[in-house]
């Protein structure tokens, strides 16, 4: 994605969330846990007909009409309104994109960081919670984990926050034991 892309995906999913400079709470949070659900099932929905929706050659008035019957009568929330604004506006290819964002946005207003633990193994419940717990305690934030297997790591895990990596496998801790041995 380009960056004209990205600031245009971040800026409706600002205004789409509309949570800037609201203090936190749990009616807020409860209607923006609403609002991302309804994204979800919209795009979930909308998945098989991307290419009608976004295609060039695709008139503004036909994307409605497929757009219309994708989300039927049930569907009038604040996502089919949305929906229909990025249609109208030649931007319903982003939507993934603005989901992204709106995720990332809720999870900053309500305090909460999303972290990926790669094993080899599952990990014990007992190894999942210690591992929270050390997130939290350095983020200051609740932590979202999530497990994924990878054959790739031998022994020990990788962490993922973001774009920072902390890495506790046997052979992350035998390159730094080798490079400590090279450097003195």
């Amino acid at each position: 994605m380009d960056s004209g892309a990205k600031i245009l995906a971040k800026r409706y999913a600002r205004a789409y969330m509309a949570l800037d400079a609201k203090a936190h709470g749990a009616e807020l949070e409860t209607e923006a846990a609403r609002k991302l659900e309804g994204l979800r099932k919209l795009f979930e929905a909308a998945r098989p007909h991307m290419k009608a929706l976004t295609h060039p050659a695709v008139n503004s008035e036909v994307r409605q009409l497929v757009l219309a019957k994708i989300l039927g009568a049930a569907n009038t929330g604040p996502a089919g309104a949305f929906a229909d604004l990025l249609v109208r506006k030649g931007r319903f290819g982003l939507l993934e994109d603005i989901m992204q964002e709106c995720l990332r946005i809720n999870d900053n207003f309500c305090g909460v960081v999303r972290a990926e633990v790669y094993s080899r193994f599952p990990l014990s419940d007992g190894e999942v919670k210690r591992i929270e717990k050390m997130i939290s305690c350095m983020t200051g934030k609740k932590v979202a984990l999530r497990q994924v297997l990878a054959e790739r790591v031998v022994g020990g895990f990788e962490i993922k926050i973001g774009d920072t990596l902390i890495d506790a496998t046997v052979r992350g801790r035998l390159e730094a034991m080798k490079a400590g041995l090279l450097k003195g």
